[in-house]
């Protein structure tokens, strides 16, 4: 029998996670959707994505949503504000979710990827490396040896962390960033496209430019 994949919530990166899924094995069964569509001028829209597909699956709100024998679980948006549809699944339905690790990615043995993550093909995860729960890492992105990932943080393409590096609760770092060895980067801290981050960076900070200012 084959696996089912529902995912909850909607982002630009449907298609890369639906790809991944089914390297992995799964048929998308559903996409349940939480919050009305915003969909930006320069990108499709759920149906257009859904259009390509040669076996779309269902789209159902939240409020039909019945899990079903054989489902697997997993997070399909990036938003600031998943923690929340999170919290909301499991209170209803007491649910835990997959993790999706594209198969052109390169893992270590020695890593650890949380429940609910996604590693995207062509990135890089040193080794003792430890991602947390429903963290995002994009396309090309390298992690270095012993570092410590905390939950829902997302890494766009390209970006690269030096090893034993430290990035709290809820981060962003963005497309192309560096972030070199041994530094923090505190919870809910957004490091911009192509900085270079030289030193600590606080919770709740913007971080931008080469080097990266405060």
């Amino acid at each position: 029998m084959s696996r089912s994949l529902v995912l909850f919530g909607v982002s630009n990166m449907l298609g890369e996670f639906l790809d991944c899924a089914a390297l992995l094995g799964f048929q998308a069964r559903l996409v349940v959707t939480n919050v009305e569509e915003d969909t930006r001028p320069r990108t499709k829209s759920l149906a257009q994505r859904l259009q390509e597909l040669k076996n779309p699956p269902s789209v159902v709100p939240l409020s039909a949503f019945q899990p079903a024998v054989n489902d697997h679980f997993f997070l399909g948006t990036t938003s600031p504000a998943r923690q929340r549809l999170v919290d909301e699944v499991v209170r209803q339905f007491g649910l835990t979710f997959a993790a999706l690790v594209h198969p052109g990615a390169n893992v270590s043995s020695t890593a650890c990827v949380g429940e609910g993550s996604f590693v995207g093909a062509g990135s890089v995860v040193g080794s003792a490396t430890k991602i947390g729960r429903f963290c995002v890492v994009n396309r090309g992105v390298t992690l270095g040896h012993d570092c410590v990932i905390e939950d829902y943080s997302r890494f766009m393409p390209g970006c690269n962390i030096g090893g034993h590096v430290r990035i709290g609760t809820a981060c962003t770092v963005g497309m192309g960033a560096n972030v070199l060895p041994e530094l923090e980067v505190g919870s809910r801290a957004f490091v911009a496209v192509g900085s270079a981050v030289t030193r600590d960076v606080p919770p709740d900070h913007f971080a931008g430019g080469s080097p990266a200012r405060m």
